[in-house]
């Protein structure tokens, strides 16, 4: 995309997000302005408007700010992967707000000709209205219970943005090195600690929390998390399987 510059009156008219908004996003790390110029203006650039494109529709599709902030911010996003996940999602949306038309239609047709309401009809109606606010539900609220939703809130409380970013780019750094190793023996002393230093990096986090950290564990096994989280690649979390199932292994010798 060209380096063009826009003042942020001139980003929020083009983008239709209000100026209010956008000073609100600056303030919370969200989306910054790409740079200052001399006369102390800030200035939005096309890299920018990807960004707040990601903002949206991520926020359409029902995720919090904080998650947004968190998701753009890690080393594993791609936002070629990224717009290819919210068009599918977006096409799921407008098939489903077509249902409902279509269901409403169906009533108004119906109160037309003959004066009534038919139950089924808005039962039908009820039933693609509340399947999209399911799809809208957090992923992490279908498949984590509300102790486990609370006891992450915690664990989040206790990093910077910055700490979990470095914290991050570590995660990116290691599974990057366990793809390239796949090849191994996972009994093998490379493999192993390979595991080890995965087991470390997690327990850093969740040391102190031995249920939630299996629980992560089973999401990622039952395919739980979406596709715009996963920095773990089906390969790459096989392989590690194998090496805790060979060190457990090596224990029981």
């Amino acid at each position: 995309m060209k380096k063009t510059g826009y003042l942020i009156r001139e980003f929020a008219k083009l983008t239709r997000v209000t100026v209010r908004t956008l000073h609100y996003y600056d303030q919370i790390g969200l989306l910054k302005p790409s740079f200052e110029r001399p006369n102390g203006y800030r200035v939005y650039t096309d890299a920018d408007l990807l960004k707040l494109q990601q903002i949206v529709t991520l926020k359409f599709m029902g995720f919090s700010l904080e998650e947004i902030r968190r998701l753009l911010a890690s080393k594993g996003f791609e936002a070629v992967k990224a717009l290819k996940v919210q068009s599918a999602a977006v096409r799921d949306e407008i098939a489903r707000l077509r249902e409902a038309s279509r269901a409403i239609d169906g009533v108004l047709a119906a109160l037309e000709e003959d004066g009534r309401i038919h139950k089924r009809k808005l039962i039908k109606i009820m039933e693609v209205i509340q399947m999209g606010e399911d799809v809208k539900k957090a992923w992490h609220e279908k498949f984590f219970t509300e102790e486990e939703l609370e006891k992450f809130k915690e664990l989040g409380k206790k990093y910077t943005p910055e700490d979990m970013a470095a914290y991050q780019n570590r995660w990116g750094t290691l599974i990057a090195e366990v793809k390239a190793n796949l090849g191994l023996d996972p009994a093998g002393d490379k493999a192993q600690d390979l595991g080890r230093r995965w087991t470390a990096l997690l327990d850093e986090v969740y040391g102190g929390q031995p249920a939630l950290k299996a629980q992560i564990a089973k999401a990622y096994s039952a395919g739980a998390i979406p596709k715009e989280y996963n920095m773990i690649a089906p390969e790459v979390w096989d392989f590690i399987k194998k090496v805790h199932a060979a060190a457990g292994g090596k224990k029981r010798e």
